[in-house]
This record gives C-alpha cells, structure tokens and sequence, in this order.
C-alpha cells in the first residue's frame, strides 16, 4: 500500500518537477470553467445482484457489461487559489444516460473540488479531486448519496484569460443502503469532456 501511494505521489507531483517555472497565479487568483462531454459506463459493482455477476465492465446489454450506454455529461466549477499552485472551489453538473431497456439515468454532482496545477502559463495541467453530494434518479427512484471525482487534464490559453481544455476522469457514485442490501451498488464512470475556462 505505502509503494502505490509513493507512486501516486511521485505521479502527481513529477510534472512539476520536469517544468519548475515562475508560477502565474497568485492567492486570490479566480478561474471558472465550463465542461461538456460524453461519459462511459466503465464499471458496475453489486455483491447482492443474483441474476448477473458481482462485478462487470463498460457498455453494453450482456451480463457480463454494466447494461448502460454512453451517455452526455455538462458542469460548471469555480474556484480560487489558495496559493500559486492549488486552488479549492464548487463543481455542479449533470450526467445522463440509458440502461439496455432504455430507461433514462441521471446523476446531479453538487462538489467541492480541490485542483493542483503543476504546470502553468499557456498550457496547463489541473490534476482535480472532486467529492461531496450527488443525486441520482433511475426509473421512478431517486435518491441523494455520496460521489467523487478524480481528473486530470490540459488545457491551452489561447489570451491571457480565455483558455480551452481537454480532460478525462474516474466518477465513483456508490449507492448505500442500509435496509435494502440487495440494493447496494458501486457505479464508475469515465467522462471525457472538453473545457472552456476563463481566468483572473
């Protein structure tokens, strides 16, 4: 465990060893962004499911897939810098998208996102932790749970303020119940979106 957080660490932290620079933002520094994109379905996870098997993987309508499709994925975020380098704002979004018997899924993320941009300037690279409150509605249940967020992207700033970016993540959304087991699922995500961000 202690050599895979090491390696993560060094993973994390390497691009801004490679491209030590004058940092451009200062504390107080603001940036606002706008996503859009599509998401794939890249897990599903139920111990209690006794039609399919406990654990299954991307698109499709077999048992051995997660039976959801690909589906859209918007948000907006914003966040300050607390220092050059790590800025801690708000993530809101919407995600979509289908079961195999077409029944439309939905995911509403409401997060508090932290961001450490190593590299910066004109071309960047946030590596973002986003976790807090989501809601998600399937068929005619609805229900407020938990969600977190890993991306990492690059962006170029095309002036000074106007930048566009390309990014790709992991979404975890669990879903726990503590009366109805057989309910109890893990759902992951991959969404890959395309950024418009402003910043001052």
């Amino acid at each position: 465990m202690k050599k895979a957080l090491r390696f993560l660490l060094i993973l994390i932290f390497l691009p801004g060893m490679l491209f030590a620079a004058e940092p451009y933002y200062d504390k107080g520094s603001q940036i606002f962004s706008i996503t859009a994109g599509v998401t794939v379905p890249m897990m599903y996870y139920n111990p209690y499911e006794e039609e399919a098997p406990d654990l299954t993987f991307f698109p499709g309508s077999d048992e051995n897939t997660t039976r959801h499709t690909v589906g859209g994925i918007g948000a907006i975020s914003y966040q300050v810098f607390l220092n050059p380098y790590f800025a801690i704002g708000g993530h809101l979004g919407f995600q979509f998208d289908f079961s195999v018997s077409g029944t439309v899924a939905t995911y509403v993320p409401i997060y508090v996102k932290a961001t450490y941009v190593p590299l910066q300037g004109r071309f960047e690279i946030p590596i973002s932790l986003g976790a807090g409150l989501l809601y998600t509605s399937f068929n005619d249940f609805s229900k407020l749970t938990f969600g977190c967020e890993l991306e990492v992207g690059a962006r170029y700033f095309i002036t000074d303020e106007w930048g566009l970016g390309l990014n790709a993540s992991f979404h975890v959304i669990p879903e726990i119940y503590s009366s109805e087991k057989t309910k109890i699922s893990t759902m992951m995500f991959m969404p890959i979106t395309l950024t418009v961000s402003y910043r001052h």
